[in-house]
């Protein structure tokens, strides 16, 4: 069993996530309606996932479509492609080739619960098209935030039980966020910083600051473009050192 551990995150100014390690977060439901189809496409020079690169430091394309409901209900699916092997499952003599594509399939409610806090929690299904071996598996994850005017601060963790895809060991990833968007402005940023303990398989932090900036394009009034610096306390290697990751995305 995965021991406890004490998680604390120096929390920066910042703004909605960009080239996020995890699916992300819906945006504020029933804002048009009762039923709201939200879908976007992002090119990455880098697939960063928990800090450790999922396509060899090289670029990747991701896109992704979420249905949410004014009761606070949503569920998507979002597509990312994937190169090479899982280095961080390093114990295992032979590491696993991820596949072409990374699948997240995931549903949650996301609703305020008062005096500025909100609560997200909901389910995910990890899906590694052409993945070797058991690479599938399912994630819980619940996160509590605060807004204290332009800022967002959000803590909170995603638990994936003992399965044959997390190699039969359950696995904790706890987290701290801050967002915030400038009023009247163009520019966001976020800080971010995670703890993933996967018993046998070892343990590291993850951190990350970035920032993004809405573009004003002909025809695509939700375009925008993201840098981010990541990096991990994991031995300096190809795909878990720090690196510089720009997104370039498009919302309709």
């Amino acid at each position: 069993m995965i021991k406890p551990c004490l998680f604390a995150a120096a929390l920066a100014v910042a703004a909605p996530a960009l080239a996020q390690d995890e699916t992300p977060a819906p945006e504020p439901v029933g804002a048009q309606g009762p039923l709201e189809i939200i879908g976007d496409v992002r090119l990455l020079t880098d697939h960063r996932f928990r800090g450790v690169s999922r396509s060899d430091e090289d670029p990747a394309l991701e896109a992704g479509l979420m249905l949410s409901h004014e009761s606070g209900l949503y569920a998507g699916v979002r597509g990312t492609t994937l190169r090479g092997t899982d280095g961080w499952r390093r114990r295992n003599p032979a590491h696993l080739d991820q596949g072409d594509l990374q699948l997240d399939l995931y549903a949650g409610w996301r609703g305020n619960l008062g005096g500025g806090f909100d609560l997200d929690a909901g389910i995910v299904q990890y899906v590694f098209a052409g993945g070797e071996g058991a690479t599938d598996h399912v994630e819980p994850y619940a996160s509590l935030g605060y807004l204290i005017g332009p800022l967002q601060l959000s803590t909170g963790a995603r638990y994936a039980p003992a399965q044959s895809g997390t190699g039969n060991e359950d696995m904790l990833y706890l987290f701290g966020q801050a967002d915030i968007t400038l009023p009247f402005r163009p520019w966001s940023f976020t800080a971010h910083a995670g703890r993933q303990d996967w018993s046998l398989y070892g343990s590291y932090w993850n951190w990350s600051l970035a920032a993004r900036h809405q573009l004003q394009l002909g025809g695509l009034p939700d375009a925008e473009i993201g840098i981010a610096y990541v990096d991990t306390d994991l031995p300096s290697a190809s795909g878990q050192d720090a690196g510089l990751v720009v997104t370039l995305g498009v919302r309709f």
